[in-house]
């Protein structure tokens, strides 16, 4: 009895059919994601330097994001901003 090559049989590597991979597509997004944190970068560095002290939900509402963490998160590792608590609130100040 032959094996067919292209039908998916659970539980061998043999018999997996691969899908094509977009690369072109993903690697032109990826791209463009990274020209747009990159602004992002430097404008949510700026609005942090003109406002001490704000908080991560004033700064989404600034950039108009739904999330700013990612771009918290490589200030602080770079050491351009520091956080700090204030009681339950988070705010974040130029390092």
């Amino acid at each position: 009895m032959k094996r067919r090559l292209n039908r998916r049989t659970t539980g061998t590597k043999l018999g997996r059919v691969q899908k094509p991979v977009k690369h072109k597509a993903r690697l032109a997004k990826s791209a463009k994601q990274g020209r747009r944190e990159g602004d992002d970068l430097e404008k949510a560095l700026s609005l942090i330097r003109t406002r001490p002290g704000v908080r991560p939900s004033e700064l989404n509402r600034l950039l108009s994001r739904e999330q700013s963490d990612g771009l918290r998160k490589t200030l602080i590792k770079s050491g351009l901003i520091r956080k700090e608590r204030d009681g339950a609130a988070m705010r974040y100040y130029p390092a």
